[in-house]
């Protein structure tokens, strides 16, 4: 993996558990029962952030697999997918947690490029 990658992966992760403990906070105070699924659907974003950097600059290494990016791409959205039907199973509220724990790690990504001095 690229060295630029890899920073811009800790960067992100910084602001992640950041916004990850400022999340958890506002959500215990007023939101208690949903705290936890906010929290993994900020983690499930990042993990699928680093595995998405991960799987991008291996595909990029090799020529001609351009299928495979497709395979591990739909892999990811499956996996996530049963994640979060575990978790929320009924509940809508739940699905609103997660996809604002979700949305959350996107807000990490924004403030990282807003960072960026280049």
């Amino acid at each position: 993996m690229d060295s630029e990658v890899k920073f811009i992966l800790k960067r992100v992760f910084v602001i992640d558990i950041i916004i990850a403990v400022l999340a958890f906070i506002i959500s215990y105070v007023f939101y208690k029962p949903y705290d936890y699924i906010i929290i993994v659907g900020l983690i499930l974003a990042a993990f699928n952030f680093v595995l998405n950097a991960i799987s991008t600059s291996f595909i990029l290494s090799i020529s001609g697999k351009k299928f495979l990016t497709i395979l591990i791409s739909a892999f990811r959205i499956i996996i996530t997918l049963c994640i979060v039907i575990i978790l929320c199973g009924n509940d809508k509220f739940k699905y609103i947690a997660i996809i604002i724990g979700y949305t959350l790690h996107y807000i990490a990504v924004i403030l990282h490029g807003l960072t960026i001095k280049k």
